[in-house]
């Protein structure tokens, strides 16, 4: 360049000196900086609540610091970039929380699936307010009209069970593995109807737990109506022989056994006629029908012989003609019906239970008590019962089931809970579910694995899915029965996006969105939940949020005389 001559290249641009600023440029930039910075505390306060299962609300809780911060500036109570600071530092925490929370929220909507149920289940500022102002005097009633407490969900909203009516009942279903609380659920539910929904109550237990049997004597004591403990030790018995007609009395006899071969079924339909044969003689005579009399004339020679002291002119005849014209095959299934009886009826626990002749028994009235809707316990002990206490459960289970068929109409609101249902297996349980909602039965039947179900039959998992109207799903341990528990809650609409990616998984513009459905409680949730968690669903409810994640409130908590 000529020495003189001045450049037609304009001079290259010069950083700004943050220094020579002064004043309101020097307080915008210095309030820019604040503001940067405040908002990514503010987005890392949001992923932290939500991380605790809180919702971006309650980042809300900072919005009167941006009010504060102005008072200070307007008043001059500190230096005008003090002040400023103050207001960045404010500002830039919530705007940063509540964009980044909305943001996220809207993800959560648009992914979906678990994100979604996550999303609804985080605890929001203003829900603890709002389940206050919902359960607020007499909304309350109004609330638990509308069904039955089970417990709370993370949000404090109360959830409510399909509550079973004297006229019509509602059928539970509480699975969930060892040591998941399912008695505790079972006991909740038990406290409810029985002390504050004025139902009797009928317990089926195979072991001993002293939560359940606590709860039942509890909540018999408060309503003030009777309560009845039977079991291998007293103090009452079972007589499961006392009512129902001749054809229900002998199926219950038939059913406690397995025949176990390829020809059960022609020996059960040749063992029964006769069978109902031998409880009209005894009835007609004056000896009493027990387990006992029942195994010793399904021999036809003492049959024959007690029809001899029958004053009946139409059944002495019928007797000696049936026994005349018995075929060998027919004996053969007589003979094996009356050693099966006969190794019920001699065994320790049988006579201790369900001889109504034996000395210092108190015999259970099963109708009457349901009818006066008192409260009986039955504890099988199965642990030291083996196979007997198994077949009084299926007794106790026809005996409800034929009673359940005996009150139709009637309007006796029973509660019907089975605890342990493995180690019952009494495959007459699903008549209980189809038979008892007319007649007032709501049952509640809590089980360690479906397996139990399917071994109780071949159809009791199917009808007892057809039947029931909620889950109280605890911790599920086996992957394919938290699949049907998730098919059975059922599925909602939702939308499926895809996204293409480069080879670096950096998301590009491209991509799918399609409608589709998906669990709306997904299996995996299931087999992750914490002691005393469940998963609530109504089945009778048709809307697409049917299910909630809930913190079952145990008995004691609703029962003050439990508390100890």
């Amino acid at each position: 360049m000529v020495k003189g001559l001045r450049s037609n290249h304009p001079a290259p641009p010069r950083a700004p000196d943050l220094h020579a600023l002064t004043g309101l440029g020097r307080d915008i930039a210095v309030v820019f900086a604040v503001l940067v910075f405040s908002a990514a505390i503010g987005i890392a306060l949001v992923i932290h609540l939500r991380a605790r299962g809180r919702s971006w609300t309650w980042a809300l809780l900072g919005l009167p610091a941006p009010l504060l911060a102005v008072a200070v500036l307007v008043s001059g109570l500190l230096p005008n970039v003090a002040a400023l600071v103050l207001l960045g530092i404010s500002s830039g925490v919530l705007l940063g929380a509540t964009t980044w929370g909305v943001y996220e929220r809207i993800e959560d909507r648009r992914a979906g699936g678990d994100r979604e149920i996550t999303a609804r289940e985080r605890r929001g500022l203003f829900d603890a307010l709002r389940a206050r102002i919902s359960e607020y005097g007499p909304r309350q009633a109004k609330l638990l009209l509308a069904g039955l407490p089970i417990g709370r969900t993370p949000r404090g909203d109360l959830a409510l069970l399909r509550r079973g009516t004297a006229r019509s009942g509602s059928h539970v279903l509480i699975p969930g593995a060892t040591g998941a609380g399912k008695t505790t659920s079972l006991a909740a539910l038990l406290v409810e109807y029985v002390a504050r929904s004025g139902f009797g109550a009928v317990i089926l237990e195979a072991k001993t737990d002293s939560v359940l049997h606590r709860a039942a004597a509890a909540s018999a004591e408060a309503r003030g109506v009777g309560f009845h403990f039977v079991s291998p030790t007293g103090p009452s018995g079972y007589d499961p022989l006392a009512h129902g007609s001749v054809d229900e009395r002998s199926e219950r006899l038939v059913a406690v056994e397995s025949w176990g071969s390829a020809d059960a079924n022609f020996y059960r339909q040749a063992a029964s006629p006769f069978l109902r044969l031998v409880m009209r003689t005894i009835d007609a005579s004056t000896s009493r029908l027990t387990l006992a009399n029942a195994a010793r004339y399904c021999d036809p020679d003492e049959l024959e012989n007690l029809a001899m002291e029958v004053e009946s002119e139409e059944l002495v005849p019928e007797v000696t003609a049936v026994i005349a014209g018995l075929r060998a095959d027919e004996r053969r299934a007589i003979s094996g019906l009356r050693a099966r009886l006969r190794n019920l009826a001699e065994s320790e626990f049988a006579r201790a239970w369900l001889d109504p002749t034996r000395a210092g028994i108190e015999p259970l009235d099963l109708r009457g008590a349901i009818r006066r809707q008192e409260v009986v316990y039955f504890r099988f002990d199965t642990d030291r019962t083996g196979n007997v206490g198994r077949a009084i459960a299926q007794m106790a289970l026809l005996d409800l089931g034929a009673t359940a068929g005996t009150l139709m109409g009637e309007g006796v609101g029973t509660f019907v809970a089975v605890d342990e249902f493995g180690a019952l297996e009494a495959s007459a349980l699903d008549r209980l579910y189809a038979r008892g909602r007319a007649a007032g039965f709501s049952v509640a039947v809590g089980t360690q694995t479906l397996a139990d179900l399917r071994a109780a039959g071949p159809a009791v998992r199917a009808r007892i899915g057809a039947t029931v109207e909620s889950i109280v799903c605890h911790r599920i341990g086996e992957q394919a029965d938290a699949e049907w528990i998730a098919e059975l809650i059922g599925t909602v609409p939702s939308w499926q996006t895809t996204i293409r990616s480069d080879r670096l998984g950096i998301s590009t513009d491209e991509g799918t969105k399609t409608r589709g459905y998906r669990f709306e409680v997904h299996p995996s949730q299931l087999q992750r939940l914490d002691s005393g968690e469940v998963y609530v669903a109504r089945l009778d409810d048709s809307s697409s949020r049917r299910s909630a994640r809930v913190c079952v409130v145990p008995p004691w908590d609703r029962l003050p005389r439990l508390a100890v």
